[in-house]
């Protein structure tokens, strides 16, 4: 078998799995990288790459070569598609800035070429990565659904330490969903009925958030900690100054220093507000961006402050909008988008020091782009809106906004507040397929959690992935894999 792996910012964590899946007859392998630095990591280490297209070397070039943009060939592949390039393209956070539309579409074009190309000298029978999360990623994924070619999705199983692999449409659990409507069909055994009530009321109890959340929500800083991050981006950059996903040490301390600054002046102008006991309101966590959670799963709603005044204007009478900052968005934007937020009529803005739990238990509904505090909403048995693409769109009490035109959004957020049904046997079935539906592992970025490169994880990720595509070496055997 042949393998195709977008290596994103995972280049060690899947050359690992990669060489581990030789043992259940993966042979070939085949790829694309944004640098030279992360190709020459896993060069020479056991496994070949043929052809290994990195972007520095092989797409950017040929994007920069001032040739215009062939624009009856992009109509005619789109058309072919099924996609729209120009919602593809709002999935990019790094190379549009500085560009002009026609080298955007210089650039769009040359990576529906090269990506289509290199499919083709590679002749993959499935591609894997991680979720898509920007242009080039969300290319390969439009271009291998039109060859026909697998391509699965490694992410977060939703659940603690879990994996979920999927190749259905974007954020969608396809294994998951797939039990969950056969659990529909039957009462819960005893023992799914036990696990899955055991982890809600432990949730409920002690809600503890995602690994990722942890990690950032700290008050930016500088200093001795620091230096580990500083030196990887040094590496980092000037192994291929050009890679996208690279920022030049001055550009980590400088916006370092300007979050430091930020979240000095928010203090100074008391942007936030404190919640006032006994208001009745719904919650909206704001989004961190840039990140795939709106650029991909929701890039009509990537301005939130327009979406916070359609939706102020379309709440009941008596409610207020409770907007949250999002804990690792301290100091990352201007206070003037705040001041823009407190604009709003009968919008209160909060600190992210604000309790998520508490402000999730007083709320009569929740509404979120795709954001986790709307799974969490759900976990507690609120009303939830949501106005992106999200795995629990699946529950049958999840209110889609997509549904509404928002000329209806008053009747939306009226329906949520007031007629909500909680469906607690449907909840716990869902409970119980993301349990089955999944896998024992985690994915994070190795540069910021190195313990995800540990033999175990890998070796979870290795077998999750072998199992999902129907490979069935014995495990033993696939256990004497290991990385050169």
């Amino acid at each position: 078998m042949k393998a195709y792996i977008f290596l994103s910012v995972h280049e060690e964590l899947f050359h690992r799995v990669a060489d581990r899946l030789r043992v259940f007859g993966v042979t070939e392998f085949s790829g694309f990288a944004w640098g030279r630095q992360q190709a020459n990591a896993i060069a020479n280490r056991g496994l070949t790459y043929d052809p290994m297209v990195i972007f520095t070397r092989d797409l950017l070039p040929l994007a920069n070569d001032g040739s215009p943009p062939d624009i009856a060939w992009l109509e005619r592949r789109e058309r072919e598609l099924g996609i729209s390039i120009t919602r593809m393209l709002s999935a990019e956070r790094h190379l549009l800035r500085g560009r002009t539309q026609d080298q955007i579409l210089r650039m769009a074009e040359v990576a529906l070429r090269e990506i289509d190309a290199a499919y083709e000298r590679a002749r993959p029978d499935f591609v894997f990565t991680e979720d898509v999360s920007c242009f080039h990623s969300y290319v390969h994924y439009a271009i291998a659904k039109e060859r026909g070619i697998p391509f699965w999705r490694i992410g977060t199983g939703r659940l603690p330490k879990r994996l979920a692999i999927y190749s259905e449409g974007l954020q969608k659990l396809g294994r998951v969903e797939e039990i969950y409507a056969q659990l529909l069909k039957r009462e819960l055994t005893e023992g799914e009925l036990e696990q899955a009530s055991t982890y809600l009321m432990n949730f409920r109890n002690r809600p503890k958030r995602p690994p990722a959340i942890e990690s950032l929500d700290r008050p930016p800083g500088i200093g001795l900690a620091d230096l580990p991050r500083l030196a990887d981006a040094v590496l980092h950059y000037f192994g291929d100054p050009q890679n996208p996903t690279a920022t030049s040490p001055l550009r980590v301390l400088r916006q370092r220093i300007e979050r430091i600054a930020r979240v000095r002046h928010a203090e100074l102008s008391r942007v936030f507000e404190p919640p006032v006991v006994g208001e009745k309101y719904v919650l909206y966590p704001l989004h961190f961006q840039p990140e795939a959670s709106t650029l991909v799963q929701a890039p009509l709603y990537m301005d939130q402050v327009s979406l916070l005044q359609d939706m102020a204007r379309s709440l009941p009478i008596g409610h207020r909008l409770y907007v949250k900052e999002h804990v690792s968005s301290r100091g990352r934007r201007p206070v003037s988008f705040y001041q823009a937020i407190r604009k709003i009529d009968s919008v209160r803005l909060l600190s992210p020091n604000e309790d998520t739990w508490a402000l999730i238990r007083g709320a009569d509904a929740i509404a979120v782009i795709t954001g986790t505090v709307g799974w969490e909403g759900v976990m507690f048995e609120k009303p939830v809106v949501t106005f992106g693409d999200v795995f629990f769109n699946a529950l049958p009490q999840v209110i889609r906004a997509s549904e509404y035109p928002k000329d209806r959004w008053y009747e939306m957020f009226r329906t949520a507040i007031f007629d909500h049904q909680p469906n607690p046997r449907a909840l716990l079935a869902y409970i119980t397929a993301m349990h089955q539906g999944s896998f024992p592992g985690q994915i994070h970025n190795p540069r910021t959690f190195p313990h995800v490169l540990e033999d175990e994880n890998v070796q979870n990720m290795t077998v999750a992935l072998a199992t999902t595509l129907g490979l069935t070496k014995p495990l033993e055997t696939a256990r004497k894999g290991a990385v050169r």
